[in-house]
C-alpha cells in the first residue's frame, strides 16, 4: 500500500506542482554583488578573543565583495578613532575610496 500511494503521487500533476521542495530558502535569495573590485566592502568587528600581547583581544575585518580579499587587524580597543584609522590605512590608502561599507551595526 505505501509503494502504491508512493507511485500514485510521482504520477499526480497536481500533487508534483505544489510539493514543498527541499533545501529551498525560506525566502527569494538577493545576492550582493559589485561590479569592480574594491568597490564594496564589508566590514565586522570579531570578539572578544583570547587575549594576543599587547592586550589585543577584538579583531576587525574587511571583506571585499567582488574578488574576496580580506583585510584584518587586532585592535585592544573599538574606539570609534581605531576603526578609522583601520578603513584610512587598509582600505582607503591602498584601494582608494570605496562606493560603500557595509556594516551589520553591531556593538
Amino acid at each position: 500500500m505505501c509503494h502504491d500511494s508512493a507511485e500514485y503521487v510521482k504520477k499526480c500533476d497536481r500533487c508534483q506542482q505544489y510539493k514543498p521542495i527541499p533545501n529551498l530558502p525560506a525566502e527569494v535569495y538577493h545576492p550582493q554583488n559589485s561590479p569592480w573590485p574594491f568597490m564594496q566592502w564589508a566590514i565586522d568587528l570579531v570578539g572578544p578573543l583570547p587575549p594576543a600581547p599587547a592586550k589585543k583581544e577584538m579583531m576587525i575585518l574587511a571583506t571585499d565583495y567582488f574578488t574576496k580579499w580580506i583585510e584584518a587587524e587586532a585592535l585592544s580597543s573599538t574606539k570609534e578613532a581605531d576603526v578609522e584609522r583601520f578603513i584610512w590605512r587598509n582600505i582607503i590608502c591602498r584601494f582608494g575610496c570605496p562606493q560603500s561599507l557595509v556594516t551589520d551595526n553591531g556593538s
